[in-house]
């Protein structure tokens, strides 16, 4: 039975969904139609029909026995770029032009071995000192895009599947105390980012969230604040495809969308800001940019998580408190005084976003296990003696 179609340029209509067609070079070198279809729109067939053709031209352009790892790995990322989110380009490319193609890119595609890979790993952590969770992010983006290899049949196998990688020992934060905690709200009476640094410690929001509420998350007749979106690195489509500025986006998951009870003291916090927001807004007239944020730049725009960073840095210096201490700490020290106090698990999980109490569990283990033994400490300290 014939296929009917009505191809209009490529891609095509077919039916109700769309089609294209792309050509490969078989193993015999003799040029192949190949045919896509079943997509809804056709800006979705014409986004994968250039992943396709530049897929295509990697297979006929370098030939695979002299293909190494440099030429193979720099036209994957030209490639897979276009998916990915700006912060994961950026560290793509450091890895792979700053470690990876110095290190192994001249070895031929074929010829790597998962030894080769171990070899690797152990050189950036002893001659260049890189820590085994930048390593095990090197190794991620070479299994990556190895994968895209063997699903290309330019490899058999993906060797990085076989190679050992090294342990990464579990992070253990700086917590704070409820004593350092209230040395904190102190020292922040007043403070230009007081509102920024109480609603991460007494909501446990990550830094992007609270970057990303506006007035309109607050309810002030429920006492509620809807967490529902980030500030984060965007891209500018409008501009050079490699710019990219902080612009706010939508949560990562679902679970993170999430709508929490304020105290009254965060919420007199917020209608102060907000009257701190105008005050700025009128002084600057048409330079102010009105995002409706809570937590801004002085002009009203987006504010740049590093500029947080650097004020928490300098706060927590005047408190004595450890350099080590960072901003998401203050999410895992809301999480610890959780648990101190008895909220159940399912409450805390709620309230950080995590997608189940399995998450939270996996978290804070050491201080729920902790806090189950002191209950047993306690409970055995203050039973009877048995009785002959």
């Amino acid at each position: 039975m014939s296929r009917e179609y009505n191809k209009k340029g490529n891609p095509f209509k077919s039916g109700k969904t769309w089609t294209f067609i792309y050509y490969v070079t078989d193993e015999n070198g003799k040029r192949v139609q190949k045919w896509k279809g079943g997509y809804k729109t056709k800006k979705e067939a014409e986004t994968d029909l250039k992943i396709y053709q530049a897929k295509a031209e990697l297979n006929q352009i370098i030939p695979t026995n002299s293909l190494t790892v440099e030429k193979y790995i720099c036209k994957w990322f030209d490639l897979h770029k276009k998916m990915l989110e700006p912060n994961t380009i950026n560290g793509y490319y450091t890895n792979i032009h700053k470690h990876i193609i110095p290190s192994i890119g001249k070895i031929k595609l074929k010829d790597l071995k998962p030894t080769t890979l171990e070899q690797f790993y152990i050189s950036l952590m002893e001659e260049k000192g890189l820590s085994a969770k930048t390593v095990k992010y090197i190794h991620n983006v070479l299994k990556t895009s190895l994968k895209s290899a063997v699903d290309d049949r330019l490899l058999d196998t993906n060797v990085c599947l076989k190679a050992k990688t090294p342990k990464v020992p579990k992070f253990k934060g700086e917590l704070l105390s409820k004593e350092q905690l209230k040395t904190l709200f102190e020292a922040l009476n007043g403070d230009r980012y007081e509102t920024e640094i109480k609603l991460a410690a007494t909501l446990g929001l990550r830094r992007g969230e609270v970057l990303g509420l506006k007035f309109s998350d607050l309810n002030t007749e429920k006492h509620t604040l809807h967490i529902q979106r980030q500030v984060s690195i965007t891209r500018d489509n409008t501009k050079d495809k490699h710019e990219s500025y902080y612009g706010l986006k939508s949560l990562k998951s679902e679970s993170s969308n999430r709508v929490l009870y304020i105290s009254e003291d965060i919420e007199d916090l917020i209608l102060r800001k907000q009257i701190y927001n105008n005050a700025q807004k009128e002084n600057l007239g048409t330079e102010y940019h009105d995002y409706d944020l809570i937590c801004c730049s002085d002009n009203g725009e987006p504010m740049s998580p590093q500029t947080l960073y650097h004020a928490f840095k300098r706060i927590i210096k005047t408190c004595g408190f450890p350099n080590s201490v960072r901003f998401h700490d203050l999410r895992h020290s809301y999480a610890t005084l959780c648990i101190d106090l008895n909220v159940p698990i399912k409450v805390i999980s709620q309230a950080l976003g995590h997608s189940s109490t399995a998450v939270t569990d996996e978290v804070y283990a050491d201080s729920i296990e902790a806090k189950k033994n002191l209950a047993d400490i306690i409970s055995q300290a203050v039973k009877p003696d048995e009785q002959n």
